[in-house]
């Protein structure tokens, strides 16, 4: 990171997530800190994708069904809060505040300078087609965050108690002295949605790399937020906007799957995702310690070329991830043209319009399947399509952060999934729609900011 912009952001941040002394205070007002205040400063902190596009939370993903951890794994984890995430206890499950992976540290971390940038472009008063899109990068770069706190720190979205369930704590300012207080889950839902719809207009149409929202990445965290939210009409229109723009789905027949990683960063893989964003990496998901659940690989057909591209086994035959799009830069979380194909077929599904679910099916199927063996999708029956569409949404986001939330959001409407594991000869049940599944706010940030836990 450009040392100017950290010596800029590290203080404040240190100040919100940690720190409430007077003496902060008095020297967060030295102007050597070099406030960013031109076009090219602005830049120069949207385009660090070190603190933007990285740490989104991966406890979600640890705490779901996909992976599962050997016993030996599990004892060798050096935190006790991340031996208490995975077996789904009620508290005490975020590292401590002094250690990396502090993930709503990472969170609000990012969540600064996105308020320092909106801010700082109308105190200047900075105008042009250059300082449109830094306005509209900073609206999705929040909205995004916001979006991926809010499946974890709070309850599904559920319309009748919407109003009143916690939801994230909404900072648009960059003022570190403001008090912290919880939003409901409604408004932060609506702080995310109405960011994405202003900043589509000001958004470009293409960037040089997928680590920069364009109006298509916005139109997909749309997509994603309405289908979280059971809105299937308004995540349709939003899927489709998005792959009006160009894309591509990689065609994994001209992949190698013995490669160590199948989907290289590479301009021409890369293409398929519209916007990188990136989960912290945890070893609880760690690619070399995370096992895949059983029950998940078995869902591959053998002519299913993610069954090779996707998994590997080490010696002990046990199989592991190895990775999807961007090669060896992270477990992604972003959008793809593949998530939102699967939106669309999903949405149109619910809507009862099978022919269209399918036709978006293929296009996602042919790319993924041995091209002498596939088959293409059918479907006559509202029920089976959706099972089908929903087990292809599982197979296709693997490892991408969507797991926990999916989970929540099918259990709201009745999906009756029952989570379990097995550790050290002791069997855990997670119910359907467990207060727990709205992980727990760190006891540090209560402590400090007064703010109420969720209902354990």
């Amino acid at each position: 990171m450009n040392t100017r912009y950290n010596k800029w952001i590290m203080p404040f941040l240190g100040l919100f997530i940690f720190s409430g002394c007077s003496k902060f205070l008095e020297e967060k007002s030295d102007k050597s800190l070099g406030v960013p205040a031109t076009i090219d400063e602005f830049k120069a902190v949207i385009n660090d994708w070190g603190y933007l596009n990285s740490d989104y939370s991966s406890m979600g993903e640890a705490s779901a069904d996909d992976l599962y951890l050997s016993d030996a794994d599990f004892n060798g984890l050096y935190y006790e809060s991340d031996k208490r995430l995975y077996s789904w206890m009620p508290d005490y499950i975020t590292r401590p505040a002094s250690s990396a992976g502090h993930e709503w540290y990472a969170c609000y971390k990012s969540i600064y300078p996105c308020n320092a940038i909106l801010k700082g472009l109308d105190e200047y008063q900075l105008s042009g087609r250059e300082a449109d899109e830094l306005r509209g990068q900073a609206l999705a770069f929040r909205a995004a965050r916001y979006l991926d706190g809010v499946q974890i720190w709070a309850p599904i979205y559920n319309k009748e108690t919407a109003n009143k369930d916690l939801g994230m704590v909404l900072r648009t300012d960059p003022d570190i002295t403001l008090p912290s207080v919880r939003s409901t889950v409604q408004e932060t839902y609506d702080l995310i949605l109405t960011d994405l719809v202003r900043a589509i207009p000001l958004l470009p149409t293409a960037v040089t790399s997928p680590s920069l929202p364009t109006k298509a990445a916005a139109y997909g965290l749309l997509a994603r937020a309405y289908l979280i939210m059971g809105d299937y009409e308004k995540a349709l229109l939003h899927a489709e906007e998005a792959l009006k723009f160009p894309h591509q789905v990689i065609d994994f027949n001209e992949l190698n799957s013995g490669a160590a990683f199948p989907i290289p960063a590479t301009n021409q893989t890369s293409a398929e995702l519209i916007f990188y964003t990136r989960m912290y990496g945890s070893l609880m998901v760690g690619v070399n310690t995370a096992k895949v659940n059983g029950d998940l690989y078995s869902m591959y057909d053998e002519h299913d070329l993610r069954k090779v591209i996707y998994f590997r086994k080490n010696n002990e035959n046990e199989i592991l991830f190895k990775g999807t799009h961007m090669g060896h830069q992270g477990l992604i979380t972003g959008i793809t043209s593949a998530e939102l194909l699967l939106i669309v077929a999903e949405c149109e599904v619910r809507l009862n319009r099978l022919d269209k679910a399918a036709e978006a099916m293929n296009k996602l199927k042919v790319k993924r399947w041995d091209k002498s063996k596939f088959l293409p999708y059918g479907f006559s029956n509202q029920e089976s399509a959706l099972a089908l569409v929903l087990a292809e949404r599982r197979r296709e986001l693997v490892w991408r952060g969507l797991r926990w939330v999916d989970i929540k959001r099918l259990n709201r409407d009745g999906a009756n999934i029952i989570l379990t594991r097995n550790i050290n000869g002791k069997e855990l049940l997670l119910p359907a729609n467990d207060k727990r599944y709205a992980l727990g706010i760190p006891e540090d940030v209560l402590e400090m900011t007064g703010m109420p836990q969720n209902p354990r």
